[in-house]
């Protein structure tokens, strides 16, 4: 969540730089050119217009932490401020530049944004969102670019783009809207460059897909499925269509193994992703994205402090309900649900952060891969519980739908109030008014981290929920450590499967073959490279100890009336 310290209205103009001459004077404009060395991009100037405070002090902000990135401002350079009086004083923070000027002075703030990581975006344990500045392209998030003064009152910009080379095409959320405020320009994404860019008008409002690169499935293919999700989740969250853009950058694959990964920028999603990913992963994590335009953001804020806490509401219910709307539309099929679903149990189960304390994610959430999941998953678990007690308790005449639209309803007139109620907060409101007050269970199994067990009965006419007694999974090395280190093997157990298999510290990992994380009786395969040589490492995951896992079981040999009655009770209908 960025902290909002200037209500500010960006006016986005999209064209050359008459446009803003022609434009009404504003105290403050923005706008990016890129730069190009002999027909190669090598930096994106973007220049600042505004009048500075009446006091004659104005304090500058630079990009800085976000996303899991520090010290943003590296990619900021060749940084000039002028005006009437300006005097920029001794830097103590390189994060922001504090100014002295005459009184509402007309101020210029210059720089360049380059990319401060070498390379083409490669595929990771981490998105990359620092900015990308290719010599044919460029992909920047607005909060790792832009500079912006932190005024006392409200101010108002206009943005624009001028000097684009023939044949680029751009592509930005910031051309959604006539007025922007600070959160839409700093949640902002911006490309240029050779992508495509597809439209689909429709009943889910002007979407537009921009991507680049080769992959698995057509432009034309993606677009429709993605036009599908958003209209389904405007139906469902009974919102008036919307504009939306998905930018879609495809990322070098040098090991063959596959990422996938991005964030929601509020009315558009900035996807990551190798060349080996098929449409139906995408539509998963686009799904997820898609419906953080309403979780948390039109159900309650984010704590302005250690969000993580709250992740299990904003990740976990997000996942609950992207899963739950792709069944609902016919995108996924029970069988799709029921591996997510069991995907989820397996990694939750097996978990070696399972049972830590909420306090645990605040701490390591950007460190720990297994504790960044940890939210991701109690929350999903969380939503199916409490979605099977208000449909209890009320005889099914109320779920879990009813419980976040009425949280939707009553965020609505206070969403733009100076502290606006937490999304945590505006939720239990509303779970209380439906009859079921949470926090207990708040307190039980997010906060301490007791575990949470499915009913057997979860699913009705799906199956059962079984639980079983299995040894534990072991990848028989550490995997956070493995991933740190560049995908190179470290920590490996020498009472292990995997040491017993062959594996050893220093060999690269390629890709994953085979497995089931969090499922022992699946074997593991992994695709090494040994010192120059590339061979594949096969054992069965099992550690010395035997831990409880829950899986969703199938009624087996469903006919067509039952396969619909599952999907209906698992799309909530």
């Amino acid at each position: 969540m960025i902290t909002r310290i200037l209500a500010a209205a960006i006016v986005c103009v999209i064209g050359a730089a008459s446009a803003l001459a022609d434009s009404a004077p504003t105290p403050g404009r923005y706008q990016l050119t890129p730069v190009m060395t002999h027909g190669a991009l090598t930096a994106v100037a973007i220049e600042l217009r505004f009048k500075g405070e009446a006091d004659g002090k104005t304090t500058l902000i630079l990009p800085n932490e976000w996303g899991g990135e520090s010290q943003l401002w590296h990619a900021i350079t060749d940084l000039k401020i002028s005006g009437d009086g300006v005097e920029v004083q001794p830097v103590t923070n390189p994060a922001q530049r504090d100014i002295k000027h005459t009184p509402n002075a007309d101020i210029t703030v210059s720089y360049r944004v380059i990319q401060d990581v070498p390379g083409e975006p490669a595929g990771g344990p981490h998105n990359p969102y620092r900015p990308i500045v290719q010599p044919g392209y460029f992909h920047l998030m607005g909060g790792a670019i832009f500079i912006y003064p932190a005024l006392d009152g409200g101010a108002t910009a206009t943005f624009a783009v001028r000097g684009l080379p023939r044949g680029w095409r751009f592509a930005s959320d910031l051309e959604h809207k006539t007025l922007l405020t600070l959160d839409d320009l700093t949640e902002s994404v911006l490309v240029a460059g050779d992508f495509r860019v597809v439209s689909r008008p429709g009943l889910g409002g002007f979407l537009r897909l921009a991507l680049r690169g080769n992959w698995q499935f057509s432009d034309d293919e993606l677009a429709d499925k993605i036009a599908r999700i958003v209209t389904s989740h405007n139906a469902f969250w009974h919102d008036p269509p919307e504009r939306y853009l998905v930018t879609l950058l495809q990322l070098k694959n040098p090991g063959g193994g596959r990422s996938l990964g991005g964030t929601g920028r509020g009315d558009a999603f900035a996807f990551f992703a190798t060349d080996n990913n098929d449409d139906s992963s995408i539509n998963r994590v686009l799904a997820h994205e898609h419906i953080h335009s309403w979780i948390p953001r039109r159900i309650g804020a984010m704590p302005a402090t250690d969000e993580a806490r709250d992740y299990w509401l904003s990740e976990g219910f997000t996942d609950f309900y992207a899963f739950r709307l792709l069944v609902r539309d016919g995108i996924w099929t029970v069988e799709q649900f029921t591996d997510t679903l069991n995907e989820t149990l397996a990694a939750y189960w097996s978990s070696p952060v399972r049972n830590a304390p909420n306090s645990r994610i605040v701490a390591d959430f950007w460190t720990a891969r297994s504790v960044q999941e940890l939210p991701y998953q109690r929350g999903n678990l969380m939503a199916l519980i409490w979605d099977k007690r208000l449909r209890e308790a009320s005889g099914g005449a109320r779920d879990l739908d009813d419980v976040m639209l009425d949280a939707k309803a009553r965020f609505a007139p206070v969403h733009n109030a100076k502290d606006a109620p937490h999304a945590v907060d505006v939720f239990a409101a509303a779970m209380q008014a439906a009859h079921l007050n949470p926090a207990a269970d708040i307190a039980r199994y997010i906060e301490n981290g007791e575990s949470i067990s499915l009913p057997a009965d979860m699913f009705g006419p799906c199956g059962n929920v079984a639980t079983l007694d299995l040894p534990e999974f072991t990848r028989g090395f550490d995997p956070d450590k493995s991933t740190a280190a560049g995908n190179v093997v470290t920590g490996t157990d020498p009472d292990g499967p995997a040491y017993a298999a062959g594996m050893r510290d220093g060999m690269k990992l390629i890709k994953r073959e085979s497995g089931k994380p969090g499922d022992s009786r699946v074997e593991l395969a992994y695709l090494v490279d040994d010192h120059g040589t590339r061979r594949t490492i096969r054992y069965k995951p099992e550690g010395k100890k035997r831990v409880t896992l829950q899986e969703l079981q199938l009624t087996p040999g469903l006919d067509e009336a039952g396969r619909a009655a599952c999907a209906k009770r698992v799309g909530g209908v």
